[in-house]
C-alpha cells in the first residue's frame, strides 16, 4: 500500500477518536504534544468553493492539494512563565509521495477575548470574524503545512485572552512550530516539515508573528524561521490605541489582568460609561459586536486627559505603567533580522500606511530585508486575500533558499 493510502486510511481511523500522545512521552514541555484529533478532509473543489466569501473580488487561487485537518492540544508558557496549554488546527496538504514542505504558523486577528470568541469557534457562515478556516484552507491547498493556534487564554476558564502580550502570543506561535514537528514524529504522514517555518498572522496576528521573530532566538532557537509575514499588523500598540480606539477597552481590561489593576485600571483611561461594565463586556463581546458598540472615535471613548496625552506623545510622562507595559508589548523590534513581506491596504483605517511605513523602515534599519507592499484602495480587513498570491510567492522564494 502506498504511503498517501497508508495516511488516508490512518486518517480515516483517526476520524473516530481523540488520541492522546503515546505513554511515556514527555508533555511537560513546551511545544509538547498532549491530544490530538482527525478533522475533515477537503477536496480541491470543495476548498475551491469554500474560499469564495474570503477572497470575494480578490482571484481565489487554484487549490492544488486536498486537505486533512487535525486539532491539537500542545504545551505552551503564559507571559509568566506558568504553564498554559494551547488548541490549534492544523491544515494537511495531501500529497501523492513523499514530500518535505514548509510549515506555516499563522496568528489570528482579533476575535475578542472571552473563550466564545476563540479563532476555531468562527462558523463564518452565521458570525464572520476573518473566514479563518478558509485563509487556512487556502495555504494548505497550496501546499503549506499550516497551523492556526488559539492564543493563550481561550479554552481556559481560569484567565481571559492574554490580547496584545508579546511574550504570550510569540511563545503559543512558537510552541505551534514545535507541535507541528512532534505530531509528525507521533503520526507520520506522506508530506513532513521541511525544517522552513514562517510565521505570519493579520493585524493582531501579526503582531504575534513578529513577536515570534524577536522571541526565537532564546525561547525556540531549534526552531528554524526563515521569515516573517504582516497582513495590517498591528505591532505598534500604543498607535492602535490612538489609531483603532475600539480595541483599546479589551488591550486594557488585558493589561489590567495581567499586570493588576493596581498598575493598569482602566476607569484611569475609558469614560465612566464604558470602564463601569468592561469586565462583563469583555467576557461577553466577540470582534463582530464590540466593533459596534464601543465608539471608534477615541473623543468618544477615552477620558480627555487620557486622549490628550495619547495623542499629543506625553504617556510616558502622565501614564508611566501603562506607557511601560505597551513599550514591552510592541512586537518586531527587536533586531531579529529575518526577511519580512508587510502587506498593508492605503484605505486602512485601522492601522494607517504612515506608521505602517515607519515599522518597515525601523525594520529596515534593524537589518530585515522587508518587502513592503502597499495595496491601492484595499481596507484593513482586505490585506489577507488582496495579498494572498504575493505571500505565496514570496513564501515559495524563502523556502527555496
Amino acid at each position: 500500500m502506498s504511503v498517501y493510502r497508508l495516511a488516508a486510511a490512518a486518517a480515516a481511523i483517526a476520524a473516530l477518536l481523540t488520541l492522546a500522545v503515546p505513554a511515556g512521552a514527555q508533555t511537560d514541555l513546551p511545544g509538547a504534544l498532549l491530544e490530538w484529533n482527525f478533522g475533515e478532509q477537503y477536496s480541491p473543489e470543495r476548498i475551491t468553493e469554500l474560499m469564495r466569501p474570503f477572497f470575494e473580488s480578490y482571484e481565489i487561487p487554484r487549490a492544488r492539494y486536498a486537505v486533512d485537518t487535525y486539532v491539537l492540544r500542545y504545551r505552551s508558557t503564559d507571559f509568566d512563565g506558568s504553564a498554559a496549554e494551547v488548541r490549534a488546527q492544523l491544515f494537511m496538504p495531501r500529497y501523492p509521495q513523499p514530500a518535505a514542505r514548509p510549515v506555516l504558523v499563522f496568528g489570528s486577528g482579533t476575535t475578542g477575548i472571552a473563550d466564545s470568541c476563540a479563532p476555531s469557534r468562527e462558523r463564518s457562515e452565521l458570525r464572520r470574524w476573518g473566514h479563518y478556516r478558509q485563509n487556512m484552507l487556502a495555504y494548505a491547498a497550496a501546499g503549506f503545512i499550516t497551523i492556526f493556534p488559539d492564543y493563550i487564554g481561550f479554552n481556559d476558564p481560569d484567565r481571559p485572552q492574554r490580547y496584545f502580550s508579546k511574550q504570550a502570543e510569540g511563545r503559543a506561535l512558537l510552541d505551534a512550530a514545535r507541535a507541528v514537528e512532534a505530531f509528525y514524529t507521533t503520526y507520520p504522514h506522506a508530506v513532513h516539515p521541511s525544517g522552513a517555518v514562517f510565521a505570519a498572522g493579520y493585524s493582531q496576528g501579526g503582531h504575534a508573528a513578529f513577536a515570534a521573530a524577536d522571541l526565537q532566538p532564546e525561547y525556540a532557537p531549534e526552531v528554524t524561521l526563515r521569515g516573517v509575514i504582516g497582513f495590517a499588523a498591528t505591532t505598534d500598540v500604543a498607535a492602535l490605541l490612538a489609531e483603532g480606539p475600539y480595541y483599546a477597552p479589551f488591550i486594557l481590561y488585558s493589561y489590567s489582568v495581567m499586570y493588576g489593576k493596581e498598575q493598569i485600571d482602566p476607569a484611569d483611561y475609558l469614560l465612566e460609561r464604558w470602564a463601569a461594565t468592561l469586565e462583563e463586556d469583555a467576557n461577553r463581546l466577540c470582534v463582530d459586536e464590540f466593533q459596534k458598540y464601543y465608539p471608534f472615535d477615541g473623543k468618544r471613548l477615552y477620558r480627555p486627559e487620557f486622549y490628550e496625552a495619547l495623542h499629543g506623545e506625553r504617556l510616558e510622562l502622565e501614564y508611566p505603567a501603562l506607557a511601560a507595559a505597551l513599550a514591552a508589548n510592541q512586537s518586531g523590534t527587536s533586531g531579529n533580522g529575518l526577511p519580512a513581506l508587510v502587506v498593508q491596504g492605503d484605505a486602512d483605517a485601522i492601522v494607517t500606511t504612515a506608521t505602517q511605513a515607519r515599522f518597515v523602515a525601523e525594520l529596515r534599519r534593524a537589518g530585515s530585508d522587508v518587502r513592503f507592499l502597499v495595496l491601492k484602495a484595499v481596507p484593513h480587513r482586505s490585506t489577507r486575500p488582496a495579498g494572498f498570491l504575493a505571500s505565496v510567492e514570496w513564501l515559495e522564494e524563502l523556502a527555496g533558499r
